[in-house]
């Protein structure tokens, strides 16, 4: 039984400017700071930095990615 929370299934209770970890579609884990809704789909937006990565992700759950959870550090 694995003691993993729940990814975040409802976008819309997430908090601009918190840094929450996201799955990609292949199973890596990103730190990223939440920007909003997405433009012109039912995902989100997020500002990520890693190493060869610095940028924009969208979040789509029909994708493959989620939100697996707030970052601790952000409610300190």
């Amino acid at each position: 039984m694995s003691m993993e929370p729940e990814p975040v299934l409802d976008l819309t209770t997430l908090t601009p400017k918190r840094a929450y970890v996201l799955r990609s579609p292949t199973g890596e884990e990103l730190l990223a700071v939440f920007g909003g809704p997405a433009e012109d789909s039912d995902g989100a937006t997020f500002f990520a930095h890693a190493p060869g990565f610095d940028g924009e992700v969208t979040v789509l759950p029909a994708d493959g990615w989620s939100v697996l959870r707030e970052h601790p550090a952000a409610a300190e």
